[in-house]
């Protein structure tokens, strides 16, 4: 791959003054300054802070606006071919799931496609959704599930692509403890972060293999899903990534059984979405635009070499585990780019599915329609 470190260096740093602007807040408590974030906790968990943060969403965004990233006098690239600046608020620290985006920035790929995408890391994941709605940031990376209950609460947000285009929350259960399958469950003490899905994922998955949720116990453990996994302290979690604690429990000699909820009774759905507030979509759509596509690019190109992704990620993360890092690329590439897809494709049936589930769950209250928390106008011609 092309050498442009400067670039991409400058590129994942430009929003804040170091890569990484202190340990994610709700996640304080549980980081160990000694361990890289991705080592100390998994990604699921910091929805426990989202799911509460989300009920003051439409206070925080009263009286909010002026200060808005979409409200920039230019609305496109520039007559001379100049990329348009677009900020990208990311949902964790740089890892295989932004395999695309760091490919793009360190290969130029969104400049070729006429942006310029600044991106941060959140000091606090709970101000995503708000800081896009706001139009504090053009751009977001979010959850599919979390955008549905937003939007259910008011939120002026759409998905706009998605990164990665199948759950990638998962069971995860130790095989030595007699569990390859979700009824074998029964009787077994999952660990869970506190989420308010957990269970009705968990119940899903038992019922759908024949199993008896009922007689399966679960302890919260909060940021620790990995970790109490990996001490025997639980006999399996839900809401670690198959993805990332996948291989890095494989890596840790951890004897692991992996049951992806969407093969088990939960309806498909996108886990990683690019959002962008409702005004920009209407102010801003040349540059939207261009920043999808550009992402779009670097993903394929990443699929095409995940060794360069892996070179793309380290840049874009110093701190990155390195050693598990090809494997995890590895497995997140077929999410990010599913055969018979395109990059950030969305599919409405699906996102109507997700919301029939979500509200038979009790999950989301009110009407929110999947397919009208979507739009697709401004992906890749390929990709809608």
């Amino acid at each position: 791959m092309a050498s442009s470190a400067s670039r991409s260096s400058a590129s994942w740093r430009s929003q804040s003054a170091s890569p990484f602007p202190g340990p994610i807040a709700p996640r304080a408590a549980a980081h160990d300054p000694t361990t890289r974030p991705e080592d100390s906790v998994t990604h699921r968990s910091r929805l426990v802070a989202l799911a509460g943060a989300l009920a003051l969403v439409p206070a925080v965004l009263t009286g909010c606006g002026g200060d808005s990233a979409s409200t920039a006098a230019s609305t496109g690239p520039t007559a001379g071919g100049t990329p348009e600046k677009v900020s990208l608020v990311l949902d964790w620290f740089p890892n295989a799931d932004h395999a695309g985006i760091a490919v793009a920035q360190e290969e130029g790929l969104d400049a070729k496609a006429g942006a310029d995408i600044a991106t941060s890391v959140p000091s606090d994941p709970t101000t995503t959704l708000t800081a896009v709605a706001a139009g504090k940031k053009d751009l977001g990376i979010t959850y599919a599930p979390e955008l549905l209950i937003a939007r259910a609460k008011g939120v002026p947000v759409k998905a706009v692509g998605a990164i990665a285009q199948v759950p990638l929350n998962s069971i995860i259960a130790r095989s030595d403890r007699g569990i390859t399958r979700p009824r074998d469950l029964e009787g077994k003490v999952v660990g869970i972060a506190g989420v308010p899905s957990d269970r009705a994922l968990l119940d899903t998955v038992v019922a759908a293999d024949g199993g008896d949720p009922a007689k399966v116990q679960t302890k919260v453990v909060g940021y620790s899903l990995a970790p109490s996994l990996a001490a025997g302290k639980v006999d399996a979690v839900i809401g670690a990534y198959w993805n990332i604690e996948g291989p890095d429990l494989r890596m840790k000699d951890v004897p692991i059984e992996i049951m992806r909820i969407d093969d088990h009774g939960v309806p498909r759905y996108d886990e990683l979405v690019v959002v962008a507030s409702q005004d920009a979509i209407r102010d801003r759509p040349a540059a939207i635009r261009a920043a999808l596509a550009g992402i779009a690019a670097g993903t394929e190109a990443a699929a095409k070499d995940l060794g360069g992704a892996v070179m793309a990620l380290e840049k874009a993360n110093p701190d990155i585990a390195k050693a598990v890092l090809p494997a995890q690329v590895s497995d997140t590439i077929p999410a990010l780019l599913p055969e018979g897809s395109a990059p950030l494709h969305m599919d409405a049936a699906q996102w109507d599915a997700l919301a029939a589930w979500m509200k038979e769950k009790g999950l989301v209250k009110g009407d929110v329609s999947g397919s009208g928390a979507i739009d697709t106008s401004l992906l890749p011609e390929g990709s809608r």
